[in-house]
């Protein structure tokens, strides 16, 4: 899987799916990654294809690994400051065996890659793929992209690389619709109040 280091908002999206299966964010549900199929249908769903899966096949090693990854990314997503969140990034980096190239992309122009120094992990590969995609958000769209979900009821954290920066929701489809049925219920008893 080549790490191209321009192109961040495809890991950063994973890294907050990563992160929110988490049975902190999903308290009563529990870890949502439950098994090897649940971390392939979460690499499916967000189109990432690490050349570590052999046979297109996630194995429980392959899934605690993945596991530690995403509390170390939480730590990361949860830093209190840039230079924190730089730190933390670059410790995980550290321990995946890698070297950043100048690669021409197809003939055509030319991009800088992470490449792998060996064949690695999953979990590596998805570490250099969220790590790199991580520095890219703070250096692109700042600091303040990084943020805990606005859900009064979620534990939630997520990186915000949409257009205007406006997002609140770590999960739109899930905790800002829980917003807007309490807001509706709210308002439709306070008519009924009058």
């Amino acid at each position: 899987m080549q790490v191209t280091l321009d192109d961040y908002s495809q890991g950063a999206i994973f890294a907050t799916e990563l992160v929110n299966t988490s049975p902190r964010v999903w308290v009563i549900a529990g870890d949502m990654l439950s098994g090897p199929q649940a971390l392939k249908t979460l690499l499916d769903n967000n189109n990432v294809h690490p050349d570590a899966l052999v046979h297109d096949l996630v194995d429980g090693s392959d899934l605690e690994q993945v596991r530690a990854l995403r509390e170390a990314v939480r730590e990361i997503l949860d830093a209190p400051s840039p230079s924190d969140l730089v730190d933390l990034t670059r410790r995980a980096l550290s321990t995946v065996p890698h070297h950043v190239e100048l690669v021409q992309q197809e003939g055509r122009s030319w991009r800088w890659n992470a490449v792998p120094d060996n064949a690695l992990s999953l979990a590596d590969e998805l570490a250099l793929f969220i790590g790199y995609a991580l520095l890219g958000t703070l250096r692109t769209l700042g600091f303040e992209r990084f943020r805990p979900c606005s859900s009064p009821t979620c534990n939630g954290v997520f990186v915000d690389t949409s257009r205007g920066g406006r997002r609140r929701y770590c999960m739109p489809e899930l905790c800002g619709n829980r917003i807007n049925v309490a807001n509706h219920r709210q308002r439709k008893q306070n008519l009924g109040d009058h």
